[in-house]
């Protein structure tokens, strides 16, 4: 069974240059792909949209909140005074209303105007940081795995519940349909020769009666979703397409709902229904 969690964490801490650094990185379940939000110190900010590519390749979907962490690194950042004044300049001819004290704050939270003195990204330092965050990340995808074991686990548990079921409806619904013909016979018994009815037209109103109520093909295609649930579920990244034979599955189980007219059959009808909706609950942290 290979199944992700879309949730996870890892922490991991590394030294480069004498300077120690964590990063940490959460993941939480989105409906709407992958959702990245990257913080690290100003002086690896051209490195960002590289590790954003590295998260994009190997996450696949969530939301995603990664960190550089540095720990108690004495080394003070210096300002570039020389950036900082380009950047005023051109902050004043794009906005020349703008007052001065704005300009200003807003030229000095760009990320360029700061620097380590005793760090400077050169290629082999960049290597060291990008091969500990794709550990970091392969780190995460480990624990995103563990979790996903625990939840097709579960998953397992709630669907294998409705395909049992689905195998007393078929005993119930004949033992209903056999109840409700003896009631109707016994009562066209008890009023016959007070009324004259046409046999062969009541004969086919019974038919399509029992048809209409009948939920035999419900039944079918429940057992079906099931067993296709059960072969989906091995697939790698296979929560959207699960979170769709769920409420297919919904669906069959509320038509057996509204046809069954019978006190046992509902209850099973309730029971299913609260496994398939633990299952779709389940299903929004599935990758």
């Amino acid at each position: 069974m290979i199944m992700f969690s879309m949730t996870g964490y890892t922490k991991r801490d590394f030294k480069i240059n004498n300077l120690r650094f964590s990063i940490i990185i959460k993941s939480l379940n989105s409906t709407k792909g992958l959702d990245i939000n990257i913080k690290t110190p100003r002086y690896f900010f051209d490195l960002e949209p590289e590790i954003k590519k590295l998260i994009d390749k190997i996450l696949i979907r969530g939301k995603i909140d990664f960190r550089i962490i540095e720990l108690n690194n004495d080394k003070p950042l210096t300002l570039d005074v020389k950036k900082l004044k380009c950047h005023i300049k051109m902050l004043k001819e794009v906005s020349p209303d703008s007052d001065s004290g704005q300009i200003l704050n807003a030229a000095i939270s760009l990320p360029d105007i700061f620097s380590s003195p005793s760090f400077k990204l050169t290629s082999t330092i960049k290597h060291k940081l990008l091969y500990n965050i794709n550990l970091s990340i392969l780190d995460l995808v480990k624990y995103r795995k563990k979790e996903g074991l625990k939840l097709a686990k579960e998953i397992r548990v709630y669907i294998k519940n409705i395909h049992k079921t689905t195998k007393k409806l078929k005993l119930l619904e004949k033992k209903r349909q056999h109840l409700k013909r003896e009631k109707i016979l016994k009562r066209l018994k008890s009023i016959q020769g007070s009324i004259n009815y046409d046999a062969a037209r009541l004969e086919q109103e019974m038919i399509y009666y029992f048809e209409k109520y009948d939920i035999t093909e419900e039944r079918v295609r429940l057992e079906g979703h099931c067993k296709f649930f059960f072969d989906i579920i091995k697939e790698k990244y296979s929560g959207r397409k699960l979170a769709f034979l769920a409420q297919e599955i919904l669906r069959e189980i509320n038509t057996i709902g509204s046809k069954a007219n019978n006190f046992d059959i509902q209850k099973h009808v309730v029971e299913m229904k609260e496994d398939i909706e633990k299952t779709k609950e389940q299903l929004q942290n599935i990758l």
